[in-house]
């Protein structure tokens, strides 16, 4: 009976010490990150949230704007694109999240792709329509951010000034 009753605390005491693997906290798992045509480390299939781009454009002609906003679900991207003259439109898109390393933190790049008109497919071949650039992440469980910049096509010289905003929020 004692040795029972030894056996029984040893093993207590090896599940305190130890932990059982399912009462464990476990870090995440980023396994499912891959090479594919978009990013050399591709986490995309874990994320879900937006991502979102917002580009006004002033000349001495008038104003224009666009938006195009990426709603992403477990990695599966839809786009909404909204133009300065067409009416918006909605198609599938593709997404990079691209973590610079197999930790829980550090460097990591977002990347949008939509159709830029209706009916059309969204191809690796073009430029990324939205890009966070490198950006620092405490936790890639929570990638959020917004920058606003000059938009590319500002021209002081001749009058035409505009921004861009990027903005996201990924959740694992």
């Amino acid at each position: 009976m004692a040795c029972r009753s030894r056996s029984l605390t040893v093993l207590a005491a090896a599940l305190l010490l130890h932990g059982a693997p399912s009462l464990r906290a476990q870090a995440p798992s980023w396994a499912n990150c891959k090479a594919d045509n978009l990013s050399n480390f591709n986490c995309a299939s874990y994320y879900s949230g937006t991502v979102t781009l917002t580009a006004a454009l002033k000349t001495p002609s008038g104003a224009e704007s666009r938006t195009i906003s990426a709603t992403v679900t477990a990695g599966r991207v839809s786009c909404r694109v909204k133009g300065p003259a067409d009416p918006a439109f909605e198609g599938p898109g593709l997404l990079a999240v691209e973590h610079a390393n197999t930790a829980n933190a550090g460097e990591y790049i977002i990347q949008v792709w939509c159709p830029d008109a209706p009916g059309g497919k969204a191809s690796r071949d073009d430029a990324p329509v939205i890009d966070s650039y490198r950006r620092q992440a405490a936790n890639y469980a929570v990638l959020e951010g917004k920058d606003e910049h000059e938009h590319p096509d500002a021209d002081a010289a001749n009058g035409v000034t505009g921004t861009e905003t990027v903005s996201w929020s990924l959740r694992r």
